[in-house]
């Protein structure tokens, strides 16, 4: 996986989860050296509500996977940005075309007690209790990668706790609206989310 910080300003940096990988992937192939390097990074740019002015941009599928887990692990982030993000690994299996293969990344399907905890553990959505910062969940409605289904889970588990978090569903098959009106629309929510926490 490939990460990049970039200073947006003097107070804030972005953080983008540039690669997608592959889902349904343990949040150990995060390198967590890295994400020491993050913490490292915010925390002499601690804002006065004890944040770190840190934004998680991610790409689609693993990308998304990785700013789930991350938000739902470390609290110094200002802002994210999740796009059809694997949220739980039970819906991946079930769901998606995938499906089935997930079990590769697990030595086998969930449903014994040992391996539904591994798939449990594994998936963001069950530490969602602990996610605080603000989040925009973007999805297509016919994507078969990674069903709308994970998106929606996870934009109720924040909206029910009071977590502020928007979601945009795109009227679109596929894993991205690769059209030129939605592909660009993409980008702009990303910057008005990331510029409407800045300030």
């Amino acid at each position: 996986m490939k990460i990049k910080i970039e200073i947006l300003s003097g107070a804030a940096a972005l953080l983008a989860i540039l690669s997608a990988g592959e889902s349904g992937a343990a949040p150990q192939r995060l390198n967590l050296a890295d994400v020491a390097a993050i913490v490292r990074v915010s925390e002499p740019q601690l804002s006065p509500d004890g944040k770190s002015i840190v934004f998680v941009v991610a790409r689609p599928n693993y990308g998304g996977y990785m700013t789930s887990w991350l938000i739902g692990h470390y609290h110094i982030w200002k802002a994210a940005v999740s796009g059809a993000a694997v949220n739980d690994l039970l819906h991946e299996y079930a769901l998606s075309d995938n499906n089935v293969t997930v079990r590769y990344n697990f030595g086998g399907p969930p449903w014994s007690e040992k391996l539904l905890k591994a798939y449990q553990e594994q998936s963001p959505i069950t530490c969602a209790s602990h996610i605080t910062t603000p989040t925009l969940i973007l999805s297509d409605t016919g994507d078969v990668r990674v069903p709308i289904t994970e998106s929606y889970l996870m934009y109720h588990a924040l909206k029910d706790r009071n977590v502020p978090v928007e979601f945009f569903a795109y009227p679109v098959g596929g894993h991205f609206p690769g059209d030129p009106v939605r592909g660009p629309d993409v980008y702009r929510r990303w910057v008005d989310w990331i510029v409407r926490h800045l300030e």
